[in-house]
């Protein structure tokens, strides 16, 4: 495949996927529309979703992943339900968390185990615009929620918490530039925010529908701040209109995180394709939409609860277990 070459180097006994090097000329800055989401993928889309289907045909997944019930919920928030017996059934318990500030623990399980077969490639950019963020590992998510759901880790061997930060944030964001696939986005679940892995990583979604936060008007409360009330809960609202806006919007979100970690506040980010903080209509194309989620924070798991509140469940999508 163009533009993928075989790593070198690395720590002993790590091992070395294929790199995928990309450009500010890869970035899609107009994604296909909803009436044919699988049209025109990019050659990030294709390289992801082939390495993928290639795991899954070899078993490398805790179950196999078919056609998911889905329906739209009644209401004026349009949540959208799906059935996934297995994830709930099979996954990996989460892990014990006990502050928002809890150290990485080499004991616990981290993404240094991953085996080998389970890394798809790894992320790097060269050139423009600014410098390049840190590189990404891309691998599967064993207990998938669709088709495609895979994991971005930043230098897994650096054992960081799961605490953003703005290099690897705005990693996760040229990602979801790279598809060309109007459902794809990138999302973080922080520490009393439903992670259930303390060892920082994101996850990328190929959602098989569009969400109504991804055009749903904000309250303006800055120049690049909005409130958006649409979906299950209210949150703030950040937009990069294009590659040189992810930058500065990175710092701005990860500033706030840390607000929120600071007044003792847990948090949850999604980053998707979507209009101006305006609306459709405004004026301007679309660009991304970073949402991010206050919220209490959640130790340890509450018996009788029917699902556990993460970024999914913020942004409309409820994966049941029943």
């Amino acid at each position: 495949v163009a533009g993928m070459t075989a790593m070198a180097g690395g720590e002993p006994g790590e091992p070395n996927p294929e790199e995928f090097v990309y450009g500010e000329e890869d970035f899609v800055l107009q994604a296909a529309g909803w009436g044919d989401p699988d049209s025109a993928l990019s050659r990030f889309d294709r390289v992801l979703l082939a390495g993928w289907s290639d795991r899954m045909e070899r078993g490398l997944f805790r179950y196999r992943l078919g056609p998911l019930p889905t329906r739209v919920l009644p209401g004026p928030v349009r949540l959208v339900a799906q059935l996934n017996e297995q994830r709930s059934a099979e996954r990996r318990p989460p892990q014990p968390v006990r502050s928002l500030r809890d150290p990485f623990d080499p004991g616990a399980f981290n993404f240094t185990r991953l085996r080998p077969a389970e890394l798809l490639f790894r992320l790097r950019r060269t050139g423009g615009p600014g410098p390049p963020p840190d590189p990404l590992l891309v691998a599967i998510n064993a207990s998938p929620l669709e088709r495609g759901h895979v994991l971005l880790l930043p230098e897994p061997a650096r054992r960081l918490p799961q605490v953003l930060t703005a290099p690897a944030l705005r990693g996760a964001r040229e990602a979801a530039l790279l598809s060309a696939h109007p459902g794809f986005c990138v999302g973080f679940n922080g520490l009393g925010g439903g992670a259930s892995v303390n060892h920082l990583h994101f996850h990328g979604l190929y959602l098989g529908r569009p969400l109504p936060l991804e055009e749903a008007p904000a309250e303006p409360l800055g120049p690049r701040l909005g409130l958006l009330r649409a979906g299950p809960a209210p949150g703030f609202l950040f937009f990069a209109p294009g590659p040189a806006a992810l930058e500065p919007v990175s710092r701005a979100v990860c500033r706030a995180a840390e607000h929120l970690v600071g007044a003792g506040l847990a948090c949850n980010v999604l980053a998707t394709r979507g209009d101006p903080p305006a609306g459709p209509g405004a004026g301007g194309g679309r660009g991304l939409r970073v949402l991010l989620w206050a919220r209490r924070p959640l130790f340890g798991p509450k018996a009788g609860e029917p699902f556990a509140v993460a970024l999914c469940e913020l942004a409309g999508l409820l994966p049941l277990p029943a």
